[in-house]
């Protein structure tokens, strides 16, 4: 075997194991639970209640059939995400090394292990990593069947054909930032297919037979996506922050931002430099490239995909008057991230330079691996489960009105009654039936609470809230004692805290 697959191979299986490091932890924040909720639904079910959500239904789907093999298992679930970018490794060697050299297939497998992206939401238990799997499957096959066509090879056309419109509908199915995405290659290939009609004919046609039976296939999903479209025209809760937004796009890569909350710490501000850093650096190896008439044709496409997506949604936030352009979400076009680089690193010949940059990334993966590894496992995140199962007994009735706290004790404990008090403001009632059967929305009417629900009820309250508790002293406290005082509780996964209550009524 040659010298630069044994390499290759060593860098997967290194990678494997140090981007599984992090993976093995039981803890979720709100929208883990989310998805640990919605699992337990059949696929029907599933295909209404995230309808009424702001994600595609293709993942929730595949969830469940995870469920179906391993019951409610966190485990299996976060393993089945963290299984999505471990073949995305893969692919630098099955497919990345076939189609552009030995070299870039080592870097994107190298990348896709070790930046620190990676180690941060690789093993979430959302969609993110299995939509940045399919987006780079669609964009690999899509480059193949171009390429079939330009040096006229009719050997594996239909087949790559084929490939990249079940990976475009799959896109389109499991996050719209991949639906915006595969739209755009799309665009890109019909564009050249266009201009190069003559030659490729049949091919055109081939290419709109293929693109109509995607529409078809989308049209079901079509009412869903504009009433989602109007959910989030009518209040959302990302935000664009002149300093912060372009700080968090420049940065993502690089950086372990694990949730919505933003600091800008001295972690960001490494974060930040060694992006821009390696963007400058790029640039200038294009411009050298350029003059050398080095072909970079699929490293710049990738690269105007990528960059071309943050465009169309910070133009959609403008025209629709709210953000939908959101860091995290870059996730889901990673593999063209990825090859950008990976492509642009396999031209450079200076060892030295190529040294400092692997070293680099290598040290700031393994600190937010570290970092993870730390957090995740830390014993406390488990301390809300523990004193839950040691002090809920049967028949017992959990109430909260902080979702985010309260969404995950109800997937954990998806036995017992819970009542979320909800805005009524909020229109979620739909998607919320993710938590059920366990868990029941009742409107609660600003600071007059609607307590109905507690009038016919004797037996014994769990309040779940954050450390507040504001919710016990706006609870009617007529016929209830306390069974065990406010116990604060706090989780360093999201920085989460929990303030618990046992209570009777009777």
């Amino acid at each position: 075997m040659k010298k630069s697959k044994i390499i290759h191979i060593l860098i997967i299986v290194l990678g494997i194991i140090f981007i599984s490091l992090p993976a093995f932890h039981t803890s979720l924040w709100f929208d883990e639970s989310y998805s640990v909720a919605i699992a337990k639904h059949n696929f029907a079910e599933i295909w209404t209640i995230t309808g009424n959500d702001v994600h595609p239904a293709l993942y929730y789907w595949a969830l469940h059939i995870v469920y179906l093999i391993f019951g409610n298992s966190i485990l299996a679930f976060r393993l089945f995400s963290l299984a999505a970018t471990i073949i995305v490794g893969i692919l630098g060697y099955t497919h990345i090394r076939k189609d552009f050299g030995e070299k870039c297939g080592i870097f994107f497998s190298f990348l896709t292990f070790f930046l620190p992206a990676m180690t941060a939401h690789s093993q979430e238990l959302r969609m993110y990593s299995w939509s940045f799997l399919i987006i780079t499957l669609t964009a690999i096959y899509a480059y193949r069947f171009y390429k079939n066509i330009k040096e006229k090879e009719v050997k594996g056309k239909t087949k790559n054909l084929i490939l990249f419109g079940i990976f475009s509908i799959c896109a389109c199915y499991i996050h719209y930032y991949a639906l915006i995405t595969t739209c755009l290659i799309n665009l890109i290939l019909l564009i050249y297919l266009i201009r190069n009609r003559k030659e490729a004919k049949l091919d055109l046609r081939n290419f709109l037979i293929l693109a109509g039976i995607q529409i078809l296939l989308y049209i079901p999903w079509l009412a869903f996506l504009l009433g989602q479209i109007a959910h989030v025209h009518n209040g959302f809760w990302i935000e664009i922050n002149p300093i912060s937004t372009p700080v968090e796009l420049l940065s993502f890569q690089f950086r372990r931002e694990l949730d919505s909350n933003f600091v800008f710490d001295a972690h960001t501000i490494i974060a930040l430099v060694s992006s821009v850093s390696l963007y400058i650096y790029l640039a200038f190896r294009t411009y050298k490239y350029k003059k050398e008439h080095t072909d970079m044709l699929p490293a710049l496409l990738s690269f105007f995909v990528y960059v071309g997506i943050i465009g169309i949604m910070l133009l959609i936030s403008l025209i629709i008057w709210r953000p939908v352009l959101f860091s995290r979400y870059l996730f889901v076009m990673t593999g063209l991230y990825i090859f950008w680089i990976a492509y642009m690193f396999s031209l450079e010949k200076n060892k030295v330079i190529m040294g400092i940059i692997f070293a680099v990334i290598t040290i700031l993966g393994t600190i937010t691996n570290i970092t993870n590894i730390d957090l995740f496992y830390e014993p406390g995140n488990v301390e809300v489960y523990d004193y839950l199962k040691e002090n809920l007994q049967e028949g017992d009735m959990i109430v909260f009105s902080d979702v985010g706290v309260g969404g995950v004790v109800a997937s954990m404990f998806p036995e017992y009654r819970s009542v979320f008090l909800c805005d009524p403001t909020w229109n979620v009632d739909e998607a919320y039936k993710a938590y059920a059967p366990g868990m029941e929305i009742v409107h609660n009417l600003g600071d007059s609470h609607d307590w109905e629900f507690l009038k016919e009820y004797t037996g014994r309250i769990c309040l779940v809230h954050a450390a507040d508790m504001w919710i016990y002293e706006v609870l009617p406290k007529e016929n209830i004692k306390i069974i065990k005082d406010k116990e604060q509780i706090y989780t360093k996964y999201h920085d989460y805290s929990y303030g618990v209550m046992i209570l009777e009524k009777y």
